[in-house]
This record gives structure tokens, sequence and C-alpha cells, in this order.
């Protein structure tokens, strides 16, 4: 089992496959969401119901105002009614 960034980066070097547990997917994420928070702020992380994407959310730590979204829901509502509106006029042509 690998256990350390080295021995990950000479197996990858070397071609070999690398499988990681749930367990440990789940722990490098939580890391890595840690190391990018600032003192400041908070991420949030959900999926876009009509798309099922994952948006991020930038958020200040004490008012939990939204500073910045990622990508914007705005966009994601507009891609999710073009996706919608393709689907109607391909019904129809059918």
């Amino acid at each position: 089992m690998i256990q350390t960034a080295q021995e990950l980066k000479r197996a990858e070097v070397q071609g070999e496959h690398i499988s990681i547990s749930e367990e440990q997917l789940i722990l490098a994420i939580d890391k890595a969401v840690k190391a990018v928070q600032g003192a400041a702020t908070v991420l949030d992380f959900s999926i876009h119901k009509s798309t099922n994407q994952i948006m991020v959310k930038v958020l200040e730590r004490d008012t939990g105002k939204v500073v910045r979204e990622i990508p914007p829901e705005k966009m994601l509502d507009f891609v999710a009614k073009l996706w919608e509106m393709a689907g109607i006029l391909v019904d129809k042509k059918v």
C-alpha cells in the first residue's frame, strides 16, 4: 500500500495503476479543502439538481455571505434550460 507522496509519484512514473480506497479519497479531499479554506472563508460543496454538476460556494466565515460560486449557479441553470429545450426539440422531431 502506498503511504507517501514520494511512493505515489514513483509508482505513477513507472506506469503502475494506483487504486485507492474510498476512505483514502475522502481523507485526501478533506485535507485539500482544509488547505484551501482561509481564516475568513469557508467552502460549501453541493450538487446542482438539474445538471448533477458539483458546485463550490466560497462563503464568508462570519456572515455566511456568498463571496464566489464555482461554477456560477445561474450558468448551471442556463445549461439545464438549454438541455431541456434541446430535449423538447428532439422529442418533437421523432
